[in-house]
């Protein structure tokens, strides 16, 4: 497999999200650092970016640069609306790409498939065996977030295989294939898919990692599933209504919560359409939010987004914990990794890592060093494994 994490943040564009996208897009996805650069100094707006990457994978394709064309096609994907027919064609021609490049660890069974059943459609879910000794080896569980699609993680299913740990990745309602295939939209009881997954598998005492949003999903499961020894919230989300308030400004977030208090949902979804037509970043967050939770109104957005909360069940988690933040997350308000930390009242263990720009790791979940956070994830499981194995 391919295991070529690239190093660094670049400032690709001044509108925050945006530039981290951008980094996305070449740290994680495999676009051409030139192309970026070239592309976002011509993003303006959303229409503006979906263009130039439309483009670009075209280009891309012509010229048989498979994963460069599959990064344009995910990243023109990001930011397209649920109501245009193009967020579907590209999710499934970036899927494709990434399927044919890896044609010979799925042909190989390196990468076995499995789809397990939930509510009405199907979780999929990927398995690596430990290439090591069996004996040596630990078992672990990972989930997506908000907006990651399991394609883009395959390089990091060959980092925890090669380490000898027994790998499974899935996609939950509201995530990748099970939203876009299924129509499962996702859910905060995040302890029912992972029960799905463990009891279809036989699995126990597992090490629970979930990336991004899944800094809350990861210990929402863990509060209410034994069977889960170690949880690693790669990423902190201690309150997901108040992140994604907190970038809005005070005034909006105290008149939005006092609108939600009054249940004044046609005041609130007026507000909310005339802040999506002028702030791209509120656009996309409520569009997706709308496609993800599977509701019609910004109104029914913003109350499913307060059931994303570990305030009222983070002394309800019990095992091993690690929480990783970095310095310069754009998203994440900086103090929700202290409280989150200090919630943690009842943990067996708790390791905390905030990673710096001098590490090159600072943006949100690190991906500006991919190879350090795995390193310490790994390094985290393995002592802990033997701490309580041995």
């Amino acid at each position: 497999m391919k295991t070529d994490f690239k190093t660094g943040t670049h400032m690709f564009h001044k509108e925050p999200n945006m530039n981290y996208t951008l980094n996305r897009i070449y740290s994680v996805n495999g676009g051409d650092l030139a192309e970026i650069k070239t592309a976002a100094a011509r993003i303006k707006t959303i229409d503006d970016w979906i263009k130039e990457f439309l483009g670009l994978a075209q280009k891309a394709l012509a010229e048989n640069r498979q994963m460069n064309a599959a990064a344009y096609f995910r990243a023109a994907n990001f930011y397209l609306s649920c109501n245009d027919q193009r967020k579907r064609d590209t999710y499934e021609k970036y899927v494709s790409l990434m399927r044919d490049i890896y044609r010979e660890e799925f042909k190989k069974g390196i990468i076995r498939e499995t789809r397990v059943s939930f509510a009405d459609g199907y979780l999929p879910v990927w398995h690596v065996e430990a290439a090591g000794e069996k004996a040596e080896k630990n078992t672990v569980v990972m989930h997506l977030g908000y907006d990651s699609i399991k394609e883009e993680l395959i390089p990091v299913l060959d980092y925890f295989r090669r380490a000898n740990i027994d790998f499974y990745l899935f996609e939950g309602p509201g995530q990748g294939e099970a939203l876009h295939k299924y129509n499962l939209p996702m859910i905060h009881e995040w302890e029912k898919p992972v029960e799905a997954v463990l009891d279809y598998f036989n699995l126990n005492d597992v090490t629970l990692i979930g990336i991004s949003l899944g800094g809350y999903l990861a210990p929402r499961a863990a509060a209410f599933e034994q069977r889960i020894s170690r949880v690693i919230a790669w990423g902190v989300m201690y309150d997901f209504f108040d992140t994604v308030l907190s970038r809005r400004g005070k005034f909006f977030e105290y008149l939005l919560k006092t609108l939600l208090f009054l249940r004044a949902s046609t005041v609130i979804n007026i507000i909310a359409g005339l802040k999506m037509k002028r702030d791209t970043y509120a656009r996309w967050g409520i569009e997706h939010g709308l496609y993800v939770y599977g509701v019609k109104t910004p109104y029914e957005y913003f109350i499913k987004l307060k059931m994303y909360s570990m305030e009222k069940i983070s002394h309800l988690v019990k095992q091993d914990f690690l929480l990783l933040g970095s310095t310069h997350d754009h998203f994440i308000p900086k103090d929700h990794f202290f409280r989150q930390a200090g919630a943690l009242i009842n943990v067996r263990s708790f390791t905390g890592r905030i990673f710096t720009k001098h590490e090159k790791a600072e943006n949100h979940v690190s991906f500006g060093n991919m190879q350090l956070v795995l390193d310490c994830m790994i390094g985290w499981i393995k002592e802990h494994s033997r701490r309580y194995n041995t």
